[in-house]
């Protein structure tokens, strides 16, 4: 569970951190709530009141301040309970039975506090309303949770400026509201998004600094930029199992051309969905929780990649050849390092060499180079705008290929990938640096992202894949294979239904490991597949980076 504040602490300045995010801070922490009841706000065109209640974690007697506020917006569950049995009802006190509402709200506590014990204010909202009745708008509750995003931001709005019940004046001058982060999880996770551009449409009166998808639906496909976002996915997610929220990082790369903000896709090997949410975690609070695993695909305890044990632990490093793919390892308090990374730098940060949208960057790339190739079969694009073939595996199932999963409720396509298969070790693929291009030496890294292709019979199952990549100046070339800096290019592990998927992790390879090369006079950027006598990858946007 905490690989969640190790993701935050990725797009977020943190004001007393340390080398670990997940450690408890020096400064106590009071944990309190306000309620204005369960039916006190109506979203704009919802189909009934919902509630305004949330819990408040914040430092001890408020020492200095202001103090950045962190809004947590959990998602759709059950909202009442009576015995085990869980009910998608609201208000819960409406009914004859004897109904007690689900407290979803309350299964971060353990992350807010040791947020709050490094310097921050942590709302997290109720919206249990919302999840009773969010099947019957459109938009299946995108907008309801923007708004009550905003709706408490208002309230603390107040809390900062005038003070008001019940908590008086203790808040009044405490909370930096131009330092506001969000984090949704499932459907709340899209709702954060689509809070980030409802409070841009009203002028952007709070200062969102960070938008935290965690497992998240991306039903209505909203794209942000400009903010830094990180999004969670779950390998082993047996709820949103096709990890649809990918998308709000793919969507979000190229959308704008001088994008301030960098952006995160976090890939947690072995964890699901529910059990990020102490509340939905049976053994913590057994009324309507599940392991989603166990619970989506009978018998999943007996997939050795997703079995029913704790999330944090599914897989032991003897199972999974795997490690951090960002540029420092993760630190003690994640529990795990099956952790991989995809990451895009803000634009000024990076320079693209080939992004790989179109069939015309097969032959010329974004930089105006020349692309070559030999011995690549297939050679072809897939998953992006037509005319590419929607999916990359024809065959295989959606929950297997999230990057390409169509969405509920928008017709956008999905990544566009180069599909590359060879069988032989003279295969290469070839972009070269036109005039003007050729100096990369404001830069620390040479990235790229791929995924083996389990659809593909010359990978062998449960065998990593490797290649060279090589870079030339005008004298020299200087080659680098990948498993020495990398191991995002496992064979995706997994045996049941939703297992094994396409995951297109970056590889990033620092430039001070191409020895003796010229960086102020790069013509080209060569891919050698020698280092395997076959395989197939899915690969995607190639670049310098920061």
């Amino acid at each position: 569970m905490k690989k969640i504040l190790f993701a935050i602490s990725l797009i977020v300045a943190f004001p007393l951190f340390g080398a670990d995010p997940g450690a408890r801070g020096p400064l106590p922490v009071t944990r309190e709530e306000y309620n204005f009841g369960d039916t006190a706000f109506t979203p704009t065109n919802f189909p009934g009141p919902v509630e305004l209640l949330a819990s408040v974690h914040y430092p001890t007697g408020l020492p200095g301040g202001p103090y950045p506020l962190v809004v947590f917006l959990h998602g759709r569950h059950a909202t009442c309970f009576t015995g085990r049995t869980g009910f998608l009802l609201w208000p819960c006190s409406s009914f004859s039975a004897p109904l007690q509402p689900i407290p979803s709200y309350r299964g971060y506590d353990y992350i807010a506090e040791v947020l709050a014990s490094n310097g921050y204010i942590v709302v997290s909202i109720s919206a249990n309303g919302i999840n009773a009745r969010d099947n019957f708008v459109r938009d299946l509750g995108a907008l309801a949770r923007a708004e009550l995003i905003q709706k408490h931001l208002d309230i603390w709005n107040g809390f900062n400026t005038v003070g008001g019940a019940p908590f008086g004046s203790k808040f009044v001058g405490k909370v930096d509201l131009t330092r506001v982060g969000t984090m949704g999880h499932s459907r709340g996770g899209e709702g954060v998004v689509r809070h980030f551009v409802l409070n841009q449409s009203l002028g952007s009166p709070y200062g969102i600094k960070a938008v935290f998808p965690l497992a998240p639906v991306d039903f209505n496909r909203p794209v942000i930029n400009n903010v830094p976002i990180a999004v969670m996915l779950p390998y082993c997610d047996g709820d949103v199992a096709d990890l649809q929220g990918v998308h709000f990082y793919d969507d979000a790369r190229y959308n704008v051309a001088a994008d301030t903000a960098a952006k995160d896709a976090i890939v947690v090997m072995g964890a699901n969905h529910n059990f990020f949410n102490t509340i939905w975690t049976p053994g913590i609070f057994d009324a309507a929780s599940a392991d989603d695993w166990n619970a989506f695909v009978p018998g999943g305890r007996s997939d050795p990649h997703c079995g029913q044990v704790k999330g944090n632990a599914r897989l032991t490093p003897d199972q999974h050849n795997s490690q951090f793919n960002g540029d420092t390892p993760p630190p003690p308090s994640a529990t795990t390092d099956q952790i991989f990374l995809m990451f895009q730098a803000p634009a000024a940060a990076r320079l693209d060499v080939n992004r790989l949208l179109s069939a015309g960057d097969l032959t010329t790339n974004t930089l105006g180079g020349a692309v070559a190739q030999a011995g690549i079969t297939p050679y072809e694009l897939c998953g992006g705008e037509a005319p590419e073939p929607a999916k990359c595996l024809p065959a295989e199932r959606n929950s297997r290929q999230p990057h390409t999963t169509p969405s509920a409720r928008s017709p956008k396509r999905g990544l566009s990938q180069l599909q590359a298969g060879w069988s032989s070790v003279s295969a290469f693929i070839d972009n070269g640096l036109p005039k003007g291009t050729r100096d990369v030496s404001a830069f620390r890294t040479l990235q790229f992202r791929a995924s083996v292709n389990f659809g593909d019979a010359r990978n062998a199952v449960g065998v990593p894949q490797n290649l060279t990549v090589v870079l030339s100046d005008r004298k020299n070339t200087v080659r680098v294979t990948v498993d020495t800096v990398s191991r995002s290019l496992f064979y995706p592990p997994g045996e049941k239904t939703h297992v094994p998927k396409l995951l297109l992790n970056t590889v990033r390879i620092p430039l001070r490991a191409f020895q003796n090369i010229d960086l102020t006079d790069i013509r080209s950027v060569r891919f050698e597949f020698d280092q395997t006598d076959s395989g197939a990858l899915l690969i995607s946007d190639i670049a310098f980076s920061n």
